[in-house]
């Protein structure tokens, strides 16, 4: 329907220049804080412009459901200010419908908020905090299907997945001689860093001479020496930055090892119900449009509206979260409460509109 089409078209732009505001601005803070950095070893200005863009998805992320209110308030209030919405319901199309039609454009904007934040942060974060890490100890280097490669003198290591709390997986060790020949190569599943030395799982050591080569097997081995756990620190994902997949799993590794996995998986629900949280702050926005009038104030009014209210939720969901870890609260219900709160009070408002 014409209709359905054109508030699509309304919503979408304006939370795009909601985004592309935020975006601005969020980008600027993060490059000033890069500063102090730029001129360190290899790190410039340019790398750190590169980090910053490639961590910056992460922050629109973070503040999808505000930017959305935002974005919402902006276009659909200046329809209303233009008396738009008023025309529409004197022609017989009902709140109800332009709710419809508003929700239809806010199926899109979660179903590219949900992509993002299972295909594309992970990604970015990982690859702006390789280059962050690379410029700044020319030891490290990360990059995409090669996992972390470390050098420590004669020592090659590299480590296919890179986890929380210094933890590694796949991990191949390469020594060479003086001669810078290869002699020992070790693998091992797993690897993790703990009391300052790293203990390592199912060890499989091949010594390699000019005549033969042995194999020895270990199911666990403990080393002084692996990976600076200094420069591990710079590439750890932090919870926010990984898959909901990725998040799922690594919460399963946790309680099967008998560790605690409540942070993760808030993260993974939060990360699954972040989408469904947009579609409640655009149903947030509709009673306020409704009531806006050709008197009611400009875009500017609307944009302050918006950041305090954003604002509000968003400090209002992470405490809550947060609360719900350290009162030891099942996941779901920790990351699902401010989601049902704000769904109710929409709901409530919205069945005052006449």
């Amino acid at each position: 329907m014409v209709i359905d089409r054109y508030i699509t078209g309304q919503v979408v732009s304006g939370v795009l220049v909601a985004a592309v505001v935020m975006a601005a601005l969020f980008g600027f803070i993060d490059f000033v804080s890069e500063l102090d950095d730029i001129g360190k070893a290899d790190y410039n200005a340019l790398q750190a412009l590169f980090y910053v863009a490639l961590t910056l998805p992460m922050r629109l992320y973070e503040l999808a459901p505000s930017i959305i209110l935002l974005g919402a308030l902006i276009s659909l209030g200046s329809m209303a200010a233009g008396s738009e919405l008023v025309v529409m319901r004197a022609s017989g199309i009902t709140a109800l419908r332009i709710v419809r039609s508003v929700l239809q454009a806010g199926l899109i904007l979660a179903l590219l908020v949900a992509i993002s934040g299972e295909f594309i942060i992970p990604f970015a974060s990982n690859t702006g905090k390789s280059i962050r890490a690379r410029a700044l100890n020319q030891q490290f280097l990360v990059s995409g299907q090669q996992g972390l490669w470390s050098r420590d003198n004669m020592r090659y290591v590299n480590a296919r997945r890179v986890m929380p709390d210094k933890k590694l997986g796949d991990v191949s060790i390469y020594e060479l001689n003086q001669q810078r020949q290869l002699t020992r190569t070790t693998h091992a599943s797993s690897a993790e860093y703990r009391d300052g030395r790293w203990t390592l799982f199912n060890v499989v050591h091949s010594n390699l001479s000019p005549d033969r080569v042995t194999s020895e097997f270990a199911r666990r081995e403990i080393w002084n020496e692996l990976i600076r756990p200094d420069l591990f620190d710079v590439l750890s994902l932090e919870p926010d930055d990984m898959s909901a997949q990725d998040l799922y799993q690594y919460s399963d590794y946790l309680k099967a090892n008998g560790l605690d996995a409540a942070e993760y998986e808030l993260a993974f629900w939060v990360k699954l119900l972040t989408p469904f949280t947009c579609l409640a702050m655009l149903l947030i926005a509709m009673p306020m449009v409704f009531n806006t009038t050709p008197r009611s104030g400009g875009t500017g009014q609307r944009i302050i509206v918006g950041l305090m209210l954003g604002i509000a939720f968003f400090v209002l969901n992470r405490a809550i979260n947060h609360l719900g870890v350290v009162y030891a609260m099942p996941a779901f219900i920790s990351a699902a409460a401010p989601l049902l709160l704000i769904t109710v009070i929409a709901i409530v408002l919205l069945r005052r509109v006449r």
